[in-house]
């Protein structure tokens, strides 16, 4: 994982605008020669330090990997720790995903229908940084009611492991990012609300 410390996000976004604005242009080539065509866009880039065209390079790997399993195209991998074949340079999806599968029993929201969904989400993953999961509510310090929205409330809170962010292929184990401040909802009457949120949520 690249540390995305004393990054000029300024300067990384205006590479990144510039290149979307070429991929506009060349919408007639295939997908692997646009993925060369940036990331030589960000190599030539006079503008940002080595370390920068590092980070945005692995930033825009990790975003045609999602998009290669989504639409499954793309030259397949073969795993070599799950022996399949998969989409994504970075990772495994298929390894992520049996991970985890081998946690789903350690879990459990208190309702089977929230339980499946969160489920077959986590089965559908394309992105170690874009899981859906349970959290317990032990799992939040410092909580700070900041307003009241129709009928919710919004807190602030400190998740004390925060969300996944990487695989670790040697380990085998998705990695967290580590304590960080994050949003709360709190809705009124959940318990009478289930189907309506489930329908928003699918």
């Amino acid at each position: 994982m690249i540390d995305p410390v004393n990054l000029r996000m300024d300067s990384i976004s205006d590479c990144r605008q510039m290149a979307i604005i070429f991929m506009k242009k060349l919408s007639n080539i295939d997908s692997s020669q646009m993925f060369k065509f940036i990331c030589n866009i960000v190599i030539n880039n006079l503008h940002l330090t080595q370390y920068e065209k590092n980070y945005l390079i692995h930033d825009l790997i990790k975003t045609r990997d999602s998009q290669n399993i989504i639409e499954k195209v793309g030259e397949r991998r073969l795993c070599k720790y799950c022996n399949n074949k998969v989409f994504a340079i970075l990772y495994c999806e298929d390894c992520v995903r049996n991970y985890l599968k081998s946690k789903f029993n350690n879990w459990s929201t208190g309702s089977n229908n929230i339980d499946e969904l969160i489920r077959e989400c986590q089965i559908y993953s394309v992105s170690p940084s874009n899981i859906i999961e349970w959290i317990p509510f032990e799992n939040f310090e410092n909580i700070i009611p900041k307003t009241e929205c129709g009928t919710s409330l919004i807190y602030t809170a400190t998740w004390k492991n925060g969300p996944y962010i990487e695989w670790d292929a040697e380990q085998q184990i998705l990695k967290r990012d580590g304590k960080g401040t994050y949003i709360l909802k709190s809705l009124n009457n959940s318990n009478k609300i289930e189907e309506g949120w489930l329908k928003e949520v699918i």
